[in-house]
């Protein structure tokens, strides 16, 4: 066969050729994917969450006016050589009662007398070094305050006397209970969850029937909080435990163990009754 290499013959057979080859699609060369550049591990030192720069701690949340409030903790940074004390109390700005140098071993211990029974706010700053400061601890400062002069919600079946007689011993100020056909004994004082505490000389006062014996009962939000039976020459000094009540309350129930038509005559008696309490403000 003659192979036509030259003129318009030739054109004419390698465009009919080129058309006459079967079409192939081309892909694109890609270069081998690569994963994402990963960083170093990190070490577990660099991803522990950093702690506090100064903790602390209050010794107790539950003062008694003139006692010491006592702070403790813990300084991370070996810059921070003195700390300070700060106070702040419900409408004030913080103010410093005392300053210390930290120990060797990063440890402070601050001070702070009491003067007033109301709740503050402590928190502790640097004082010599770079600014850092704690968290706030809220600690509650409490004084004994006379149930008898505290104004009342309610108050029937009691009055207050100015001293009563239980075993031949002479006790007052003092709640003395009455029996009436009209109402349930019952006092009881809002303390806005203020108090923690009530203490008293519960007992049966001299003048009650030889057998005359009663319960008395103190109440925090009208849950019994303590309850127990007197009879003639009996008492006891309490101090009676309460999760700050709203309201604490006093009541009694006149016992007839013996089932006679009338209980023999019993007068409960609650001697120098005291409530332990801060404020707010």
């Amino acid at each position: 066969m003659r192979l036509l290499t030259a003129g318009p013959s030739a054109l004419l057979l390698t465009a009919t050729l080129a058309l006459a080859a079967p079409a192939v699609a081309s892909t694109p060369q890609t270069s081998p994917q690569t994963s994402p550049q990963t960083s170093p591990q990190t070490s577990s030192t660099a991803v522990r969450a950093a702690g506090p720069a100064i903790t602390i701690a209050a010794r107790s949340t539950v003062v008694p006016r003139g006692k010491k409030v006592v702070i403790t903790g813990a300084v991370a940074s070996k810059k921070v050589t003195r700390v300070a004390l700060q106070q702040k109390r419900k409408g004030t700005a913080w103010k410093t009662q005392a300053t210390v140098a930290v120990k060797a071993d990063g440890s402070y211990r601050l001070k702070d007398r009491t003067t007033t029974a109301v709740i503050r706010k402590y928190r502790v700053v640097s004082a010599a070094g770079p600014r850092k400061r704690s968290a706030k601890v809220s600690v509650g400062v409490y004084e004994w305050k006379d149930l008898t002069k505290l104004e009342h919600r309610a108050f029937s079946g009691w009055s207050v006397e100015k001293s009563v007689e239980i075993n031949a011993t002479s006790y007052g100020p003092a709640l003395r209970g009455w029996v009436s056909p009209y109402a349930a004994p019952l006092a009881d004082y809002n303390v806005n969850r203020n108090c923690v505490s009530l203490r008293a000389r519960f007992g049966l006062s001299d003048k009650s029937d030889l057998a005359g014996r009663a319960t008395i009962t103190v109440l925090g939000d009208d849950v019994p909080a303590y309850s127990k039976s007197f009879g003639i020459t009996q008492s006891e000094y309490v101090s009676v435990p309460l999760a700050s009540p709203f309201r604490v309350g006093l009541t009694f129930t006149v016992e007839n163990p013996g089932g006679l038509p009338t209980a023999p005559g019993a007068v409960p008696v609650v001697a120098d009754p005291e409530l332990f309490c801060t404020s707010a403000s």
